[in-house]
């Protein structure tokens, strides 16, 4: 039996983030990841980080959104993780995405550090002459960036200086209200607390805590990575729901559909003609397109969409760290570091109720 201070069950961004802002906090712990670090949603994701828009914002999850991108720009200033600032163009071309424009320009116009201009149909196509004519209007976002999420979340697990034990961790070993390890196919891992961040899979029923499932569902979404002839796109275009990006190495990504598929991530002819019908719909004037791969992630869902961020009910010593959904990159720093908080000194100086993962057992 191997003993440390915390095993943290998930290799994803989250799980990584945990243990690198603990390791800030001088403690230990061992990362326990299936397959490798970064290998599925956290490796796969676009990674593109606007914190003023997605489920739940405006609303509970901006200010964990808001806090989480100040974190990725400080953690730019020490990795080399492809963070770059780059304008998001997120297009209407119905009168209810309109609707939906006016509500996010009033909305990012009150937020310090970022910038917003409405644009009409001509002035959108004159910034990216390829957009269809379909285009009404346009919100230009400046201020928000992405990141290479691969490249962030196995150097967050390399400075961490955490143990990576590549394992399937199967269960929680209880005595009274505290986890003394957890369990492998092959081991007892001893701790003194334990963090849940395995993304979709801490649905399993294995994961059970206290005989409660933990509300979280897959939800696959898949990406085209492209070569196109022409001039790159020059900023993130994003239009009910899809996006398309022109990556540093000069690949288009476009991306993304929603499935509920169970835990099969397996790439499909349906999602691929899905995302190049909708990329043909949006951007016409693209030509000679090629796709040079698909990628199929799992993201984690949870029922309310907001994270589950805390304490496991019931369990003194085992945390919660899920749920980020389809941004779960934005959210993995603050995520991590809030969790350490709670391990290291017992409380944050964030209002995380909200998040708490006992929610789900209050009564309606």
């Amino acid at each position: 039996m191997s003993s440390t201070d915390v095993v943290i069950v998930g290799g994803g961004i989250v799980g990584c983030a945990t243990a690198y802002y603990l390791s800030r906090q001088h403690v230990r712990s061992l990362i326990v990841e299936r397959d490798a670090i970064a290998s599925h949603a956290s490796g796969l994701a676009y990674g593109g980080l606007n914190p003023l828009s997605g489920a739940g914002i405006p609303g509970p999850m901006f200010p964990l959104a808001q806090r989480s991108f100040e974190l990725h720009v400080a953690l730019a200033k020490e990795f080399e993780c492809g963070f770059r600032r780059r304008p998001t163009l997120h297009l209407a071309v119905t009168v209810d995405d309109e609707q939906r424009l006016d509500i996010e320009f009033n909305w990012a116009a009150q937020q310090r550090g970022f910038q917003v201009e409405r644009l009409n149909a001509m002035e959108a196509r004159r910034l990216e002459p390829r957009l269809t004519d379909e285009v009404m209007a346009a919100n230009l976002l400046s201020g928000t960036a992405e990141v290479d999420p691969h490249a962030l979340t196995k150097a967050l697990a390399k400075a961490s200086g955490a143990e990576v034990r590549i394992a399937n961790a199967i269960d929680l070993d209880i005595s009274g209200d505290q986890a003394v390890g957890v369990r492998t196919a092959s081991e007892t891992i001893a701790c003194d607390a334990v963090v849940l961040a395995q993304g979709p899979w801490s649905s399993l029923p294995s994961w059970n805590v206290d005989q409660r499932a933990i509300p979280v569902t897959p939800l696959n979404g898949e990406i085209l990575r492209l070569t196109i002839s022409g001039a790159p796109v020059a900023q993130s275009i994003g239009w009910q729901g899809n996006y398309l990006t022109t990556k540093p190495d000069g690949l288009l990504w476009a991306g993304t559909t929603e499935q509920q598929a169970g835990f099969d991530a397996t790439p499909s002819a349906a999602a691929r003609d899905e995302i190049l019908g909708n990329l043909k719909r949006l951007m016409p004037g693209l030509s000679d397109t090629k796709i040079v791969r698909q990628t199929a992630c799992l993201r984690p869902m949870s029922a309310d969409g907001l994270a589950l961020l805390g304490r496991a009910p019931n369990l003194a010593n085992v945390y919660m760290a899920n749920g980020g959904g389809r941004k779960g990159v934005l959210y993995g720093p603050a995520m991590g570091s809030i969790v350490a908080d709670l391990l290291a000194a017992g409380s944050t100086d964030m209002d995380i109720s909200a998040y708490r993962p006992e929610r789900f057992d209050d009564p309606q």
